[in-house]
């Protein structure tokens, strides 16, 4: 069996002519064999280990070449079964004893026991390392007869089949000892997390709210891998409080990551975004898509319509136009009362100078005109001021009447920040807050809100006490069909973003599916058949909203003649002159009767 025209001898040259062979003997029992067949194949080239944990657990055990082959001579095999039946990952993860692996590599196990009864084929294709290997190959004694064994990934049936059989020298069948088992997987059902997360998952549901069909990117691309790989998915929901998921205190996941991780499911799959932090538990597939970390905040609202009056000129402008009636009325009254030759008695009043310089700023004559020069140089040009003044205000208030005024937008993180508003999203983007080099980022840490339903968080959004974190084209389709009113839309989407972000599924750590889907995946996104699909889950999501949003007439979408509501600041302020006026009636009444 280990000499040099044995089974393993013809399988080296047969499959492994260059690939980097190690060889693992049981102690005494399976030595002589092991330094036999070390012998019999390259000995310069091959290493000879002996089945010990210190080995099993160095680095340079596994070490990783172009192409690697691995033999095992097996007495009992208890080693192997402990060895190999550890997830590495997740013991690393959980800080327990771990095992390495090699998954790419071929593995030939040789079952020398006199009584194979106890340690048989099936033993090993139901190891943990080995369902996720895909090239074993399993040399079992049998009378004058070697069984030549391998088993089969994702199957339901007979874990291992039997390839071809050793005698008289030669293998009769003389079949690929290393086949592909993953080229078909022959119907096999595949689990399958996810949750409805518009557009790339979108449910319909029916009038009893079961799920009926799911659409989306995300879905169109798991269909698309079931047929061209002959897989069946089994959907496994996600619950909408955990979503992708996050990191509990003591180390474990939930949510979608979670049940990756756990191998709870062999894919994960609903707008994933493949970065850093979470590849520490799954793998990821190459990415279909590409998109940004945006924000979404209350769109820019109606300035409230007193508001109207004043909105025509800036602070500065309204603080330069006091001091000229302040000043004014005194500089009247000065140049009157200096002046050599007297003018009209109404002029010698103060109150009288300032209501005739607020007449000439707002384009009102009074009745009274001076006479002689040096008042009357000084009028002229304080009405050309004001009628300056009057004309631009006049101008300019048409506008802000006419036209609803809006509040400034949010267009910047800093100015979201500064907002006051809370904001809400998942916990995924604390990771990513906190990974930022921009300090304005990482200060979104401390106001990020977890605990949040993203579907309700819209309303809030709308009616201005929050903001939101999500993928753009989610924030994109949820603006687009629930809260856009005509031409008007009630939330709006910051334009500074986060950098982007790849999109694609994810998998279990090593799982062998990575490598069978991820050509298909690059196929797909390259034929640019996912943005049809985009573009069909948009309008299908669409349309279940547009009877769900209120009709505007279109008439209050081009605009009405103007109501209390645009006129509301003219009738405050004259409210204002006539509460004044009362105040300094009243005084003046208090001040005659004690002056009696």
């Amino acid at each position: 069996m280990v000499s040099a025209g044995g089974p393993v001898a013809a399988i080296v040259a047969r499959h492994l002519v260059e690939c980097s062979l190690t060889i693992f003997s049981e102690g005494a029992a399976t030595a002589t064999a092991a330094e036999s067949l070390r012998a019999s194949l390259a000995p310069q080239g091959v290493k000879l280990y002996t089945l010990e944990d210190e080995v099993l657990l160095m680095e340079d055990t596994w070490s990783r070449s172009q192409c690697d082959g691995y033999i095992f001579l097996l007495m009992d095999g208890d080693a192997v079964l402990l060895h190999a039946d550890i997830s590495h990952y997740h013991a690393a993860i959980y800080h327990q004893p771990h095992s390495l692996w090699n998954y790419h590599a071929h593995y030939i196990l040789l079952l020398l026991g006199s009584d194979n009864s106890t340690f048989r084929p099936s033993d090993v294709a139901s190891l943990y390392n080995f369902k996720k290997t895909e090239k074993l190959l399993i040399l079992q004694p049998q009378n004058e007869h070697i069984l030549a064994w391998t088993h089969q990934l994702y199957s339901h049936t007979s874990s291992v089949v039997l390839l071809d059989t050793w005698k008289d020298g030669k293998f009769h069948q003389n079949q690929n000892l290393f086949p592909s088992k993953l080229r078909d997987l022959q119907g096999v059902v595949l689990r399958v997390a996810t949750f409805d997360h518009p557009p790339s998952v979108v449910y319909v549901h029916d009038e009893h709210h079961n799920i009926i069909s799911r659409l989306g990117v995300d879905m169109q691309i798991v269909q698309t891998l079931a047929r061209a790989k002959n897989f069946s998915a089994e959907f496994t929901e996600v619950s909408h409080d955990e979503l992708w998921g996050f990191e509990l205190p003591n180390g474990s996941w939930v949510g979608l990551v979670g049940k990756v991780f756990n191998e709870l499911v062999d894919i994960g799959v609903c707008n994933m975004f493949l970065e850093l932090h979470r590849w520490k538990q799954v793998d990821y597939s190459v990415p279909y898509n590409f998109e940004r970390g945006c924000f979404v905040a209350p769109s820019s609202k109606p300035v409230l319509n007193w508001k109207s009056p004043l909105m025509p000129f800036t602070r500065d402008t309204w603080i330069f136009v006091g001091v000229v009636l302040a000043v004014g009325g005194i500089v009247l009254y000065s140049i009157v009362d200096l002046s050599v030759i007297p003018e009209s008695s109404e002029f010698f009043s103060v109150s009288y100078d300032y209501l005739y310089v607020l007449g000439a700023l707002t384009v009102r004559s009074f009745n009274s005109v001076p006479y002689h020069h040096p008042v009357r140089v000084y009028v002229g040009f304080l009405w050309l001021f004001g009628f300056i003044i009057a004309t631009a205000y006049s101008a300019n208030l048409v506008a802000f009447l006419s036209v609803t005024q809006m509040s400034a937008p949010i267009d910047t993180m800093e100015q979201l920040l500064k907002s006051g508003l809370r904001l809400g999203g998942h916990a995924f983007w604390k990771t990513q807050f906190a990974a930022s080099i921009d300090p304005t980022v990482r200060k979104f840490i401390d106001i990020l809100e977890t605990d949040v339903d993203l579907d309700s968080l819209f309303d809030k959004v709308e009616a201005g006490k929050f903001a939101l974190i999500e993928n753009k084209q989610y924030l994109e389709l949820q603006a687009g069909a629930r809260y856009t009113y005509g031409s008007h839309t009630t939330i709006r989407i910051v334009p500074e973003c986060l950098l982007l972000y790849s999109i694609g599924l994810a998998y279990q750590k090593n799982s062998p599916l990575k490598s069978l889907f991820d050509s298909i995946i690059l196929r797909l996104f390259e034929s640019g058949v996912m943005q049809k699909w985009q573009e069909e889950v948009v309008v299908y999501f669409r349309s279940q909203y547009v009877s769900k949003r209120p009709h505007i007439p279109a008439e209050e979408i081009r605009g009405r003649a103007l109501n209390l509501a645009h006129l509301q600041g003219v009738f405050y302020k004259l409210g204002i002159g006539y509460l004044v006026s009362a105040i300094i009636l009243i005084l003046e009444l208090l001040y005659s009767k004690q002056s009696q």
